[in-house]
């Protein structure tokens, strides 16, 4: 089939990182000709690494879509509250688009760019990469198969780890509300999403709870200064000391070894033990070098150089740098949300900040049988249990050593490259509108929290 041309709007660690590789290994189906990015440093290596003609590097998506259409496709990978501009510029200018989650930070703006991409019959892909997982299609198979009879009770908790929320919601872009989005949106959108997706049914009503309630100012360590940096006298007892993190890596290696399998699992207990030793190999192991020399997240958010040396020097000023307890941090790092789905059925989504593995957990209560599952870093499964058998089945939906996502955003990128080759447009804009459903999921949640009330979402387009 014919390649697809694209434009990228927002060259960061998700469109640059995350989801324009894709168009590097897979050339015959993806191009990227054009490329949108205010970080002149950011264009300029997404632009060598494409290829990109000078006349084709702009440093604002206005620049960019002023222009005669210049492809077929557009993703857009701005920041959430920079989604709404661009998105309709596109729509309107005649590309598909690509949109990263959340659509936008207020139901206002995503209900307009749906309406729009449904008005002018554009194809419109929400970036719900856990649908492109093997480990929830597998899931949603077994539901679908019957096996656990009439689906009674789903429980399903979006563990964040600890070292993760100090991260992206603590000192990261989505650490406030009013400048980014409620977190029940950024981190959620995912999880309701797959809930409707995986029974099938719609939430009918809702209600939640939740606060912040650590990384405040008043639980820091005595005489803890602003930046880790400045001789913090807990450097050497905080889990969030900055270089513990961004330098040593040691949270997230331990995360991964917790959850993975085979020579991953080894290559990173050897980095935990010896890393001088795994530094020696990698110049013949490559599985070795993926774990020495690792450029990916979240060091690669720190700087645009992601070894050692540099990302220390970027904690010295940087944002990373600070203090987790005097960042002025405003959103949850816990919330509960309650539902009833069609059905009868009663489903809880549980989302905190403080877990010690990072990864999405499943139950799952039938009249027939149980599901439970992990979806985590290093590795994910799924195990059924039936009651009149008493058989239990344990599928391993691991992905691929290093697939984003566990290879949901390689799978999301091959469904909208697919979709424009096939013209499937009405196909897209079917999921665009499940994806504004889970999107009013996520807004209701926070008005119930921040109001204590039920809210019925037969009213949601109303509010």
């Amino acid at each position: 089939m014919k390649t697809v041309d694209a434009v990228l709007i927002g060259a960061g660690q998700r469109g640059a990182n995350d989801y324009a590789p894709f168009a590097l290994r897979y050339p015959d189906q993806l191009r990227f000709v054009a490329v949108a990015e205010p970080l002149a440093e950011r264009r300029a290596r997404f632009a060598l690494q494409h290829q990109i003609p000078l006349d084709n590097q702009f440093e604002n998506w206005e620049t960019l879509l002023a222009n005669p259409q210049m492809a077929r496709a557009a993703l857009i990978c701005t920041q959430d509250q920079m989604h709404v501009g661009p998105a309709l510029a596109a729509l309107r200018a005649g590309y598909d688009v690509l949109l990263e989650k959340p659509i936008a930070t207020t139901r206002e703006g995503c209900r307009q760019i749906v309406s729009t991409a449904v008005g002018l019959n554009r194809q419109l892909y929400v970036c719900h990469v856990l649908r492109y997982t093997r480990h929830f299609q597998t899931m949603r198979q077994i539901l679908q198969s019957g096996v656990l009879g009439q689906i009674i009770n789903l429980d399903h908790r979006e563990n964040v780890s600890w070292w993760h929320m100090s991260h992206s919601f603590v000192r990261g872009s989505w650490a406030n509300r009013d400048e980014s989005s409620p977190m029940i949106l950024a981190k959620c959108c995912h999880d309701f999403d797959i809930l409707m997706w995986i029974l099938g049914r719609k939430c009918e009503r809702l209600s939640s709870v939740g606060k912040l309630v650590h990384f405040r100012p008043e639980n820091a360590p005595a005489d803890a200064p602003e930046r880790c940096l400045d001789d913090c006298p807990a450097s050497e007892t905080c889990p969030f000391y900055a270089p513990f993190i961004y330098v040593d890596l040691l949270p997230l290696w331990r995360n991964v070894a917790e959850t993975s399998t085979g020579l991953i699992r080894l290559a990173i207990q050897a980095q935990l033990r010896a890393p001088g030793l795994v530094k020696a190999l990698s110049a013949v192991a490559p599985i070795m070098r993926q774990v020495s020399d690792y450029r990916g997240w979240p060091r690669s958010v720190v700087t645009l150089d992601p070894i050692p040396e540099s990302v220390l020097e970027a904690l010295k000023t940087g944002p990373y740098g600070r203090c987790v307890y005097h960042c002025g941090n405003d959103v949850v790092d816990h919330q509960v949300v309650l539902m009833q789905f069609e059905g009868d059925i009663s489903v809880t989504l549980t989302m905190h900040g403080h877990s010690h593995i990072e990864g999405r957990s499943t139950r799952i209560e039938g009249s027939h049988g149980q599901l439970q599952a992990f979806f985590g870093l290093g590795g994910s499964w799924i195990e059924v249990s039936e009651h009149r058998s008493g058989r239990s089945t344990r599928h391993d939906t691991t992905s691929e050593i290093g697939a984003a996502h566990g290879g949901g955003d390689e799978g999301l990128i091959a469904a909208f490259v697919r979709n424009i080759q096939e013209g499937r447009t009405q196909q897209a804009l079917e999921l665009a509108q499940q994806a504004l459903e889970s999107h009013l999921l996520a807004f209701a949640a926070e008005d119930a929290r921040l109001g204590g009330q039920v809210v019925s979402t037969n009213k949601l387009d109303h509010n």
